[in-house]
């Protein structure tokens, strides 16, 4: 039998279920990235391993248009990107994922990518 940490007394069964979801869940050892959809961004982590609820996004498998960049041009790379993808694929993006890739202490890169089938 798995031993669990002690419960929180001011909420006992939430501290359960705390931990109960963690053991559900693996992430990649990435920093992770920001997911755009309908003008909405928000951060997140990649899944190995989780379990299935209510939110999760689950990205499809397929082929993306990636390009790599840095912060001070990536806007510009991923307006790039999302014209490619509408003008050699016929596609309006539905969604972009950046990935925030550390190339060194205090150092990130970008990589932008497009879904294209």
């Amino acid at each position: 039998m798995k031993k669990l940490p002690p419960c929180n007394t001011v909420n006992p069964k939430s501290s359960w279920q705390d931990r109960t979801m963690k053991d559900q869940f693996s992430f990649q050892n990435l920093a992770g990235g920001i997911y755009t959809e309908k003008g909405l961004s928000r951060l997140f982590a990649v899944c190995i391993r989780h379990a299935d609820i209510d939110g999760l996004r689950i990205l499809p498998k397929g082929k993306y248009l990636c390009a790599s960049c840095t912060e001070e041009n990536r806007k510009s790379t991923l307006d790039k990107l999302i014209d490619k993808a509408k003008t050699e694929y016929g596609l309006n993006p539905q969604f972009t994922v950046q990935l925030i890739v550390v190339s060194g202490i205090l150092h990130w890169n970008y990589e932008v990518q497009i879904y294209i089938k």
